[in-house]
């Protein structure tokens, strides 16, 4: 497992325990620190000595102290050391209480597969559509009225709305969720910002509240559009994918898959996790979503700039973009080599062009721009390709990128919103670095 401190702090849960993890991360406040081919290990004391335990081909860990942090301070100090003092962690058999926290994980993993391999229930078919007919019924109706209050919101005019007041929008999402249909409701509490954030909140407010209206009319015709299109429709309405139907449907890609940028969105409720991934030989650029309650751990330890061998499976949508983790092969690694992108800005704008024109709704359009130089013109950055063709990136201070790069070429990773593009990683000199 090869990481970096940025990569590690990146993993904390909030600033208070990353600035406590950097306190825990001298091995003179260790004991008994080693490593094997399948973990990491070491005790910390603090009111009590704490067993800290790590597992290498997915970042899960366990430490025994009763902190309700995930990761903890001594979870972060340990991977701390292991970025920055790895010779500290001598090669050792397992001791014992590593060995049951594995065999523990190995056990939930079988139970698990074997769940997912044992013969399915008997279905009674009739209770299951008189379920489904319901829930068309609820969101149906669910999505006429909010259609109506789009209506009487646009009428009377964007420009009355009590410009910091978020309960107009909190009160409409509670209506779609009792709808169910929670996933237009998450969309619609994410416009609550737009009023804090930025000046042109109007104009932005109204292309969404489009976008949305197209969604609810697509929705009300979804059986006369292709399949791909309807399993896009539902799962932007709020249906989900189970992880049996994932496993069983479900395109699967095996590759070494490189993580070229991160997000992370926090509404005081739900936080959501984006990764970008790509696929080193099969160049194909995917997107893993988890979730997480308040500051539990996301299911997948995803770190921007590691790589790893595994398995994916595509969820079924119009793009095939948006992906799982499903097996993963070997340890966690750096990326240490430039990884597949696109040569010029105008080949990665005929992805998202493309992307766009299959998924209307705000397709997000990720990847690597090969070959391109940042530079700041009136007071507004931009990147550039070798043809002099340029995308304006979103707001932000990049001097640290220009640091990074020295003005030289470098491969930069991020997001394309169809505006603007938003930078999520550089590889440069022969490591990648975070922005």
């Amino acid at each position: 497992m090869s990481l970096t401190s940025e990569q590690v702090l990146q993993m904390a849960p909030d600033a208070a325990s990353a600035s406590a993890g950097k306190k825990l991360a001298s091995p003179r406040q260790w004991t008994d620190l080693g490593q094997s081919e399948l973990a990491i290990w070491g005790k910390c004391q603090g009111s009590a000595v704490y067993q800290v335990k790590i597992e290498r081909s997915s970042l899960g860990y366990q430490c025994s102290c009763p902190s309700r942090k995930f990761p903890c301070k001594h979870v972060l100090g340990l991977l701390l050391i292991t970025a920055d003092a790895p010779a500290s962690l001598s090669q050792a058999t397992n001791p014992d209480w590593v060995v049951d926290w594995l065999d523990k994980r190995q056990a939930k993993a079988e139970k698990a597969e074997q769940k997912k391999t044992a013969p399915p229930k008997p279905v009674d078919e009739k209770a299951q559509q008189k379920r489904a007919d319901q829930r068309n019924k609820k969101v149906e109706d669910g999505l006429a009225r909010f259609d109506l209050w789009m209506k009487d919101l646009v009428r009377v005019g964007l420009a009355r709305l009590n410009r910091g007041d978020t309960q107009i929008w909190e009160d409409q999402a509670k209506r779609l969720v009792d709808a169910q249909a929670s996933g237009l409701a998450g969309r619609l509490r994410m416009l609550s910002n737009l009023q804090l954030t930025t000046q042109e909140w109007p104009r932005l407010l109204l292309e969404e509240l489009g976008r949305i209206k197209l969604l609810i009319h697509a929705y009300q015709r979804i059986e006369t559009l292709d399949e791909p299109i309807q399993e896009d429709l539902r799962q932007m309405i709020g249906w989900t994918v189970t992880q049996e139907e994932l496993e069983s449907s479900g395109e699967k890609i095996t590759d070494s898959w490189a993580v070229i940028g991160q997000t992370i969105d926090d509404d005081d409720r739900v936080r959501v996790q984006r990764s970008w991934l790509v696929g080193r030989m099969t160049g194909k650029t995917v997107l893993v979503v988890n979730f997480a309650v308040g500051t539990q751990p996301f299911a997948d330890g995803l770190l921007p700039g590691s790589e790893q061998s595994a398995v994916i499976a595509i969820y079924p949508g119009s793009l095939g973009q948006r992906a799982r983790l499903m097996v993963r092969d070997d340890s966690i690694g750096a990326i240490i080599d430039r990884v597949p992108g696109s040569q010029t800005v105008e080949a990665f704008l005929d992805r998202a062009v493309d992307s766009m024109a299959k998924f209307p709704w705000g397709a997000v359009t990720g990847g690597v721009l090969k070959d391109v130089t940042l530079t700041l013109h009136d007071q507004r950055w931009y990147v550039c390709d070798r043809d002099g063709k340029g995308l304006e990136l979103t707001a932000g201070n990049y001097w640290k990128l220009l640091a990074i790069t020295g003005g030289h070429a470098c491969d930069l990773s991020g997001e394309w919103d169809g505006v603007n593009f938003r930078p999520l990683g550089v590889f440069s000199q022969g490591g990648f670095f975070l922005p």
